[in-house]
């Protein structure tokens, strides 16, 4: 964990979709977990809509989709062989590595929140050298609740020393708008990820590429209270 510095806000960032494309290591995990059952193997575009809610729920999506149910030692294996895997295919969105480094300098401390397995998402990071840019890394089964549950965020806070400083939640997925506005703090949608949001749900800020979020964080900070 970095060492505390003055500053007044927080980013805090999901992973998967957000930071991360790393669908196709997750979808090779499953799909050996479905060929081992005689299951027909699912496409990267199948996969997709199944995320966000944590491996084990997409492992159970990926399933149901077959039309089949998985027993718990089905998930069980799937989640232990994509953590025995190196990410297959993963990679940093565009300019990711640069506007973080250039959020740190302008005083943000940065923090990610995922629903993904916490052992999972460390080493995805590690293995894409950027997990020295984050003060935690809070994963969904290192809380009681997950996103959207506000508890997730409030966790992720607490775990950083962060709590009572302005906050910011930046995810592609609906579970990320919806633990921001439990926690009463502003979100950023990330349009290059995974989710897309319902017809009748509004994002007040909305990026189209990462190197957007310094202007759209400043903007949307600007709304919080004192």
């Amino acid at each position: 964990m970095k060492p505390h510095t003055h500053t007044e806000r927080v980013a805090i960032f999901d992973l998967d979709g957000t930071l991360v494309d790393s669908v196709d290591g997750i979808t090779n995990a499953v799909n050996r977990s479905l060929q081992t059952n005689g299951i027909t193997p699912l496409q990267r575009d199948e996969a997709i809509p199944l995320l966000g809610d944590g491996l084990a729920a997409f492992g159970r999506r990926a399933y149901a989709l077959r039309g089949a149910s998985p027993s718990t030692q089905d998930i069980d294996d799937f989640l232990q062989d994509y953590l025995n895997h190196p990410p297959g295919g993963a990679a940093l969105y565009p300019n990711v590595r640069v506007t973080l480094d250039h959020l740190a300098r302008s005083g943000w401390r940065l923090a990610v929140c995922t629903n993904k397995i916490e052992a999972a998402a460390l080493a995805l990071l590690d293995n894409l050298n950027v997990l020295d840019r984050f003060d935690v890394v809070c994963g969904g089964d290192t809380v009681e609740r997950q996103k959207p549950d506000a508890g997730h965020i409030h966790g992720t806070l607490q775990r950083a020393g962060l709590t009572g400083l302005p906050a910011v939640m930046i995810g592609d997925n609906l579970v990320d708008l919806a633990a921001a506005s439990a926690h009463g703090i502003p979100a950023i949608f990330a349009s290059w990820g995974y989710g897309r949001l319902p017809p009748d749900v509004h994002a007040p800020f909305t990026a189209t590429q990462f190197s957007q979020l310094p202007q759209l964080l400043d903007a949307a900070t600007a709304q919080i209270s004192p």
